[in-house]
């Protein structure tokens, strides 16, 4: 698949609230097994590298996995949040902050992970504020 300019739009619309990010490393850490994230630094004078639409473009296209920032430095808000629960009673207590995040006119979707956890799934919950009022350019 190939990421179009309209895409990478709605995305950074969506999700985008600084150009900060992290980078998921290629390679498994060599005693865990587990990639990590870490912030990636220019070269020569090892200031962070900022966000740009072909790193979310490469994002889209599933050959790069990046860490976003909910959190807006400006205003400290959120447009959106995720929560990944990976424990036994994981599904009660997910669909209980979905009743009440939906009591408070907030929508939100659980998926099952595909990674599993602790109690046989993990679930995550994703919850878009519409209309925030944030505005972010790349």
């Amino acid at each position: 698949m190939n990421a179009t300019t309209a895409q990478v739009k709605i995305y950074t619309d969506l999700f985008i609230n600084r150009r900060a990010y992290t980078l998921q490393s290629m390679r498994p850490h060599a005693e865990g097994g587990r990639h990590y994230y870490y912030r990636p630094k220019e070269r020569a004078s090892g200031a962070p590298l900022l966000l740009t639409e072909q790193i979310i473009a490469d994002h889209l296209e599933g050959r790069k996995t990046i860490g976003l920032y909910a959190i807006n430095p400006l205003n400290q808000r959120c447009k959106w949040v995720a929560i990944d629960a990976d424990y036994a009673r994981a599904m009660d207590d997910l669909i209980k902050l979905q009743y009440q995040l939906t009591e408070d006119g907030v929508e939100s979707a659980l998926e099952m992970s595909k990674r599993g956890g602790p109690s046989g799934s993990s679930l995550q919950s994703l919850c878009l504020r519409e209309n925030a009022g944030f505005t972010s350019t790349i």
